[in-house]
């Protein structure tokens, strides 16, 4: 049988048609009736033209209706296309014209930011007032008799993940049917997840670990509760009144959820139902681990580490989180995780090298970008025939084979569970009148994994009014990448003849100034060396 979405959500259909599927505060909905619901959704997409193969942006907040969404473009063998609501225009413009798009479903919160894409089919989904303009999804179901299902194969189009690129622009991840089904079928295995678990959601499902969790519940027939956290006494709250048993965070969630200026008495709340709790997108923090333990007794804490691009890579078994705090663990199942040196070799233990994986998680590579598939896709003399993704993360291994993370290859900051491209910060910032040029980079910040931080030059060799200036910046990027630090040079030291601005200088004197330690690389123990 194909490894599927479609396919495993109409066999949980079958199996428990009347089982509370998602739960939300506007909307519940069953196994039976999402599966209706979503085949419907692919009819709609069918009658109004969309074909097998058409990319389909969705720019929506959580809700039972994205998921239906999301699940009718599986259906009717379209590409999901996740475009985040907080993205300014050029970024959006970029991923419709970069993707293709034939047709975008959205909300009535954000018609006003894809109204000015012209050449676009929308659809309007929710259940408000029914707009004139553009079909409505809900209203159209009830018009539809789902005819048939439509099948898939594992290795059919599903999803293009944009994230941030070295070159500025997003890169669209091209995954599979089959990458979201061994997905769900690999992190369900070692999370131990079962068909009684309630998972508290509060990840969005414009990325691949929030939709991970759609892919775990349809596979195990699990129930998945949406929220938005907003304040921890309301997390908190649901966690207890839904009976929550599995909690996926990262820790920019930790460090919301125990923050200490608002005093919340985690003992008020009953968490005797709560397993585990899972996180990734950036390492867990001493404090972090024992405020969830702290609130959270006895629940097993796993530490996570992946990249989009083979979605997970490593785990941290909740008994090695004491005496191996800092390691990003061992390959997930069905994966295997190398550490290479320039020659394609393994590197001995605690030599820095490549991390290399290899499995069914394995994407399909960047879409309509050959030039940078053809540098992280490659194969290897080891195992002909095959993909192999080449990370560009520097790690090394201990003598127990634990992963130790130290660096990125590129200049990537990775900040609140987003992958910020520095270039693209810095387009926006030296688009200022005032600003002549500008250089982002990362520095530590364990709460939300690294702060963006932005040193500039000016036009007059003055400091702009940082009020002023950030103000600027966030009407032309959404909130993640906005510098939180921001340093004025009067003018920037270059290299040599070239004219090349210095930026490992003008980093290193920026983190001076600014009183940090620029990068995110982890202290390397005595003996690390470079393979």
């Amino acid at each position: 049988m194909p490894a599927s979405i479609p396919r495993y959500l109409a066999e949980t259909a079958q199996r428990l048609p009347d089982k509370v599927a998602i739960v939300s505060a506007a909307r519940s909905i069953t196994f039976g009736e999402l599966y209706r619901e979503a085949v419907a959704t692919a009819e709609c997409l069918r009658e109004i033209g969309l074909s097998s193969g058409d990319r389909i942006g969705i720019c929506m907040e959580k809700s039972v209706d994205q998921v239906l969404a999301i699940l009718g473009v599986l259906f009717a063998n379209g590409v999901v296309v996740p475009i985040l609501p907080r993205l300014k225009g050029p970024n959006i413009r970029h991923i419709i014209e970069n993707s293709g798009m034939a047709a975008m479903i959205t909300d009535s919160e954000r018609l006003t930011e894809v109204t000015e894409f012209e050449g676009l089919t929308r659809l309007i989904t929710g259940h408000g007032e029914i707009s004139q303009a553009w079909p409505n999804l809900p209203y159209l179901r009830r018009f539809i008799q789902p005819r048939n299902f439509f099948d898939r194969i594992g290795n059919d189009n599903a999803a293009i993940i944009y994230s941030s690129g070295s070159t500025g622009r997003p890169k669209g991840i091209l995954i599979a049917q089959r990458n979201l089904a061994e997905g769900a079928d690999i992190v369900a295995e070692y999370l131990g997840t079962r068909e009684d678990d309630r998972i508290g959601c509060m990840l969005s499902f414009n990325f691949d670990y929030g939709m991970n969790q759609i892919w775990q519940t349809i596979r195990q027939g699990c129930t998945l509760v949406l929220h938005d956290l907003a304040l921890p006494n309301d997390l908190f709250s649901m966690m207890a009144k839904q009976r929550i048993t599995a909690l996926p965070v990262m820790p920019v969630f930790i460090t919301k959820m125990f923050d200490r200026r608002l005093k919340v008495n985690t003992a008020a709340f009953d968490f005797s139902a709560l397993r585990y709790v899972c996180s990734t997108g950036g390492r867990l923090s001493a404090d972090m681990i024992a405020d969830l333990r702290g609130a959270f007794p006895g629940v097993k804490v796993y530490s996570m580490f992946g990249l989009t691009e083979a979605f997970r890579s490593t785990y941290l078994p909740p008994d090695k989180l004491d005496t191996h705090p800092t390691s990003v663990g061992r390959a997930i199942p069905d994966c295997q995780v190398m550490v290479l040196d320039e020659q394609g070799e393994e590197c001995a233990p605690k030599v820095v090298g490549e991390l290399v994986h290899r499995g069914t998680t394995v994407t399909k590579g960047y879409w309509n970008d050959p030039v940078n598939t053809a540098k992280s896709f490659r194969s290897h003399p080891r195992f002909p025939g095959e993909t192999l993704v080449f990370s560009g993360d520097k790690v090394y291994r201990d003598e127990e084979g634990f992963l130790y993370f130290v660096a990125r290859a590129d200049d990537m900051i990775k900040t609140k569970g987003f992958r910020v491209s520095p270039t693209e910060v810095e387009t926006e910032v030296v688009r200022h009148a005032d600003i002549v040029d500008a250089v982002a980079f990362a520095v530590p910040n364990i709460s939300v994994g690294e702060d963006v931080a932005c040193a500039y030059t000016t036009v007059d060799g003055q400091p702009l009014a940082e009020p002023v200036l950030r103000q600027f910046l966030k009407s032309n990027l959404p909130n993640h990448m906005v510098p939180a630090l921001l340093v004025h040079f009067d003018a920037f030291p270059i290299l040599g003849n070239a004219g090349k601005l210095d930026r490992k200088g003008i980093k290193q004197a920026a983190c001076e100034r600014l009183g940090v330690v620029p990068g995110a690389a982890e202290t390397p123990p005595p003996g690390l060396r470079s393979a």
